[in-house]
């Protein structure tokens, strides 16, 4: 249990040598605990939190999800735009998120700047500036359409369940 990261690094030696020896096999082994010790020992790698980060898989697929949509979505609407005969109407607009963390804020901006049409122009704490194509983009932006923000507060919480 735990131990996924071993695996992991034992599988991707054996596929990167081409067959299966008891010699390969028992340097794999060797080495891949190695790498499992030194990405504890170095970078804070802990089997809690590995398995934590198994525990967030289900969030982090739906999420995933949600962002391909989001993505598809924004690129017809910025299709329709360029074919359309109209002028750009760009805007900014600015809001405050409720995320907590650093890290879930930051993918957030991510997001919104994957997503065509739009750019995160600032991030500075909780607060948001974000460019947009035109007013159509701006929709997603009120509180009650943000499923970026949904989506990550589920992974936030995850996150807090398994401390």
């Amino acid at each position: 249990m735990g131990s996924e990261m071993f695996l992991i690094c034992l599988l991707l030696w054996i596929l990167f040598n081409g067959r299966i020896t008891l010699e390969i096999l028992l340097f794999g082994i060797a080495v891949s605990a190695a790498v499992y010790a030194v990405s504890c020992a170095l970078f804070g790698f802990s089997i809690r939190k590995e398995l934590a980060l198994v525990g967030k898989l289900p969030e982090m697929a739906m999420m995933f999800c949600v962002l391909v949509r989001e993505i598809v979505k924004s690129n017809l609407a910025v299709v329709k735009a360029v074919y359309s005969r109209k002028q750009p109407d760009p805007h900014y607009a600015e809001f405050e998120t409720e995320l907590n963390k650093t890290g879930t804020r930051v993918a957030l901006a991510d997001c919104i700047t994957l997503t065509p049409g739009t750019i995160t122009g600032k991030l500075d704490g909780r607060h948001y500036v974000i460019h947009c194509l035109n007013s159509e983009m701006l929709d997603g932006l009120e509180p009650e359409k943000r499923i970026f923000t949904a989506q990550l507060i589920k992974l936030d919480e995850n996150e807090e369940a398994t401390k």
